[in-house]
């Protein structure tokens, strides 16, 4: 049997033996074994054939095989021998056209066709005879729309001469596409006609080819589940509107029929006829655009006038900005015609403020002011005497506050066009700056006044008018080149007298927004700043402030002036002024430490000086070591102590932040300096320096580089480390930085291969620290050791041993509660430990330690006495709360019981545990609530009992009402509603909890309960 009939028989049964015999026939072609006659006539006998399904297998052989023949084995006359073939079967036969156009494209693929040859197979496909949909299989029309997709895309100008040639053709295109409805068909289709629409003279037939386009509007597609194709109804929407919006000659059907849509009332249809419209503005002409202007602004002015949903206010407000930017483009007749009505009807809507009507206005002259500077100009010399004029009329408040709001979008926008004022050559010179062709400038100084008045004389209740006189002001200052210094002055000063005049928790928003104000003010005029606020604030702050003196925020305004480069040196030196003064008149702590936290936030959020990318060394010298000597006792007998363990902290943090950037010299350099200090401790606990050199050195070591410490070096610091964390006499702050910091050395300074050495040589192996003479600071200790392993990730040896004795001690009937505590900080963060601080981070630290200890602790709880049950709920909600769900949800099955399990704690050390398995249980809901459908009576009846405020912290009882209120969401409907009576009821007493946040919580819960009797209703 000849290789056709074989594919003939094998075609229907097994598609892939059929493959590979039409594979062996273009093997036979290439070899000579095969002449291209023989193949057509052989093939030619089934092609022929009565029977309609012969015809069309033999068609799909001769398109196997032409799909696999290697190039160069036909030659440019064979080549134009088949395509005359097939085409002829287009032409004779509806039957196989898929086929013929598989064949078809294979041959393109073997040589590119000639012009005429390429219009031929357009012609012959789109011909009056047939249509697209006269072909039933999806398949097959996939296949034909292809090839004239590589028609269209690889032979454009063959197509477009046929297309000029031939009158007629268009028409036929046209029509050829009509019923189309399968999506992955679609796509293609939008993508073939977007062609003719772009590039071709539509003629008469324009408005034939958009309503072929848009029969299809708007898309209401849903993929179905699991769908493999992965076309989304935005994927078909997206090329709709691109075929909409492709030529201007659509103009005259699409805008009357896109706003006759607009009354839809759907939202979807709304959003996708915004959206429609904004790429028909864009793409068209803006000759074309002029004849519709002021038609758009008619229909789409309602959507912001009356917002029906934001982000249809939005698009609509988007539209307008477009047209006025493509406007903008033609002669000056067309922006002035669209825009005097706009700006009648926002001038109108300005007189009855404040309403919602003058808020849309103030939005819509801020979304054309700000397409252009030009456009800026246009909008404020035609809004601002309007609305300076109503004003200064009116006496109300209300009114005042609503058209600083218009003002405050208008300088909003000029804002956003100050860029563009400024002129760049071709090298990105600036050669030109325009700013003082702003019209604002003209109406600076009514601004600046109404907005002073309004901050300055307005009563103090006006928090809202006084906000937006504040906002307008901030706005003010960032237009470059807008105001004088004179007025930067008195904008500073009204920002100053807000926060010393004004402390109050009723105006605390005001105060607010007057700091930020001054923040702003030193970024755009830092020498104006520095001259007037500076001085102002250090006048205000004391040497030794009286109780309730209110200090507070005016040192909060003054450190946040150091987030500007240029003022951050004056600020961080005068609060170290500040703090010396008050070191010398005996301040109170707390003031001193409000001091010290103001040095350090200027360091953690402002913006220090920096040195080739790194911040500059000398803040080390001039700021933060002074303050270091004092806390360590070596700044002379004449200096006031800085060695309390908060102040001690605070100047180690600013130290981290400075040095560890630094380079390894000039860390060294530091660490030769201090090593005495820091190898003091351990050896006399009762020094307050000693224990104050604990908690620096902590901070310190952590900025270091790993190589700056010795393996002898970093082996003896353990050792003092060890000594400071395993004494009972040792203070519980000192105690927590000799923790932290041996697990940054075990973590940073030891190298791995002196580990097991180190760790023995100063006890702080696990099995020393765990052995007979165990305690409960040598249990955490030994945590301790642990996490530095276990975030390094290097030591995987001693990590596995090491929590395996920490888990078999969980059963320790006496200890068992200490060790589950350890497992709650054993994941906990630490910001010393962190990859800034020099550290090994890996990646698997998390996922390798819940592999290690998760299915263990699960195993043993299951067996465990009741006595020491609580220590494996306890360490298990430890771990849990630290990791992301990615590495719980494969084990859900066997958490969820235990966490159940958890919430049943009743000893009031426990709420910490609760609280993290509330957490827990609130991802799980969230992310895969079906992994508790099963236990839904006993979750929603912990979750009940955990709200009650007798038994539970706030904290627990808002956590447990967050859980319940996603229930009737994430849930099954069947599973919830046979407990939503028992609910309600219960929630009655969180309405009433004696905290606000927990009551707030309840409303939400009972809300969400109570939907489900709405729904009944619904149903019914």
């Amino acid at each position: 049997m000849s290789d056709i009939q074989l594919y003939l028989v094998e075609a229907d049964k097994n598609k892939d033996e059929a493959k590979r015999l039409a594979a062996r026939s273009a093997e036979s072609l290439a070899n000579g074994n095969l002449k291209l006659v023989e193949l057509i006539e052989n093939a030619g006998e089934y092609i022929n054939h009565e029977d309609p399904s012969m015809r069309i297998k033999s068609l799909a052989y001769l398109a196997d095989v032409l799909e696999q023949v290697a190039p160069k084995v036909l030659k440019g006359q064979q080549r134009n021998l088949l395509c005359g073939f097939i085409l002829t079967r287009v032409t004779d036969d509806n039957e196989g056209a898929g086929h013929c156009a598989r064949a078809l494209m294979a041959l393109e693929k073997l040589g590119k066709w000639d012009a005429e040859t390429a219009a031929n197979i357009a012609n012959t496909f789109v011909s009056d005879s047939q249509t697209l949909r006269d072909h039933k299989l999806q398949s097959e029309r996939f296949t034909i729309l292809q090839l004239l997709d590589l028609l269209l895309r690889n032979y454009r100008k063959a197509l477009k001469d046929l297309h000029n040639d031939d009158h007629d053709f268009l028409a036929r295109f046209i029509t050829y596409f009509d019923g189309e409805k399968d999506p992955r068909n679609l796509m293609i289709v939008f993508s073939i006609l977007q062609v003719p629409m772009t590039e071709w003279d539509l003629g008469p037939h324009a408005q034939d080819l958009f309503d072929s386009v848009f029969n299809y509007f708007p898309i209401t597609f849903k993929p179905p589940p699991g769908d493999p194709y992965g076309i989304t109804a935005q994927d078909l929407k997206g090329r709709l509107q691109d075929c909409i919006s492709a030529t201007s000659d659509f103009a005259p059907y699409s805008f009357p029929a896109l706003l006759d849509k607009l009354d839809s009332s759907s939202i979807n249809t709304k959003r996708d006829v915004l959206a429609a419209i904004k790429g028909c503005v864009i793409n068209y002409e803006p000759a074309t655009i002029s004849l519709y202007s002021v038609t758009l602004w008619d229909s789409l002015k309602f959507e912001i006038l009356n917002v029906e949903e934001e982000d249809l206010a939005q698009a609509a407000l988007d539209i307008l900005a477009a047209v006025a930017n493509q406007l903008s483009k033609v002669q000056e007749g067309a922006l002035t015609a669209y825009l005097k009505p706009v700006i009648k009807e926002c001038n109108e809507h300005l007189e009855d403020a404040p309403t919602k009507q003058s808020q849309a206005a103030g939005r819509i002259i801020n979304s054309i002011a700000r397409v252009s500077p030009e456009l800026a100009n246009t909008m404020t010399k035609a809004v601002l005497p309007h609305l300076f004029e109503l004003f200064q009329s009116s006496e109300s408040i209300a009114k005042r506050r609503g058209l600083i709001e218009v003002l405050n979008s208008l300088i909003s926008a000029t804002k956003d066009v100050s860029e563009q004022w400024k002129i760049h050559n071709a090298e990105g010179i600036l050669v030109a700056d325009r700013a003082e062709e702003s019209a604002l400038r003209d109406w600076r100084n009514e601004a600046l006044e109404a907005m002073l008045r309004a901050v300055v004389n307005a009563p103090k209740s006006e928090v809202s008018f006084r906000l937006f006189a504040i906002a307008g002001l901030i706005g003010m200052v960032k237009i470059p080149k807008l105001l004088s210094d004179g007025d930067v002055s008195r904008i500073i000063e009204s920002f100053t007298d807000i926060i010393i005049q004004e402390r109050s928790a009723a105006n605390s928003e005001v105060e607010a927004a007057a700091i930020s104000g001054l923040a702003v003010t030193a970024h755009h005029s830092p020498i104006v700043t520095s001259e007037k606020a500076l001085p102002t604030f250090l006048a205000e702050l004391p040497d030794n402030p009286s109780p309730g003196s209110g200090y507070e925020r005016v040192l909060e305004a003054f450190t946040k002036l150091s987030t500007e480069t240029q003022v951050f040196d004056t600020v961080v030196l005068r609060l170290k002024n500040k703090l010396q003064a008050a070191l010398q008149q005996e301040a109170n702590i707390t003031y001193i430490h409000a001091l010290l936290m103001a040095i350090l936030f200027a360091f953690s959020y402002g913006s220090p000086g920096t040195e080739e990318g790194i911040i500059k060394f000398s803040y080390f010298s001039d700021i933060a070591k002074p303050l270091l000597d004092q806390a360590l006792g070596l700044a002379g007998s004449d200096a006031r102590s800085l060695s309390d363990h908060t102040s001690t902290d605070i100047i180690g943090r600013i130290s981290n932040i400075i040095l560890k950037s630094q380079t390894t010299h000039l860390q060294n350099q530091v660490l030769a300096e201090y090593e005495s200090s820091f190898s003091s401790f351990g050896k006399d606990a009762s020094d307050a320096y000693s224990k104050a050199a604990v908690i620096a050195s902590l901070h310190l070591n952590a900025a270091f580089q790993r190589e700056a410490l010795t393996p002898e070096s970093a082996t003896n610091l353990l050792g003092a480390l060890a000594r400071t964390a395993n004494s009972q006499s040792t203070l519980p702050d000192v105690q927590l930085s000799a923790l932290r910091q041996t697990a940054l050395v075990v973590n940073k300074f030891v190298p791995p291969s002196r580990l097991e050495q180190s760790l023995i040589s100063t006890s702080t192996d696990v099995a020393s620290l765990l052995g007979q003479a165990r305690s409960a600071e040598s249990i955490i200790l030994a945590f301790s050791v642990v996490k530095g392993l276990l975030i390094q990730g290097k030591s995987n040896k001693y990590t596995t041993s090491y929590l395996q004795s920490l888990l078999e001690l969980l059963s320790d009937a006496t200890l068992g509660s200490v060790a589950a505590r350890g497992f709650v900080t054993i994941l906990a963060p630490d910001d010393i430990l962190s990859k800034e601080n020099h550290c090994i981070v890996s990646g698997l630290y998390k996922q390798k330690t819940f592999n290690q200890t998760v299915p263990a602790i699960s195993e043993s709880s299951k067996s465990a006495s009741p006595a020491v049950k609580a220590n494996y709920l306890v360490a298990l909600s430890g771990i849990l709360r630290w990791l992301p769900y990615s590495i719980i949800e494969n084990s859900l099955a066997t958490l969820v019981l235990l966490l159940l399990q958890s919430l049943d704690l009743q000893d009031q050390t426990h709420q910490d545990v609760k609280s993290a398995t509330l957490a827990s249980l609130e991802t799980i809901i969230t992310q895969n609530a079906s992994a508790l459908f099963e236990h839904a009576s006993s979750l929603i009846s912990r979750l009940l009992a955990s709200t009650a405020s007798s038994d539970n912290t706030p904290q627990v009882r808002k956590a447990a009402l967050r859980c319940l209120t996603l229930l009737p969401t994430q849930f099954k409907r069947e599973a919830v509603v046979p407990y939503r009576r028992q609910v309600v009821k219960r929630l009655m007493g969180c309405l009433d909890d004696g905290k606000r946040a927990v009551r707030t919580e309840a409303v939400r819960c009972r809300t969400a309960w109570l939907s489900l009797d709405q729904e009944d209703s619904d149903e019914e």
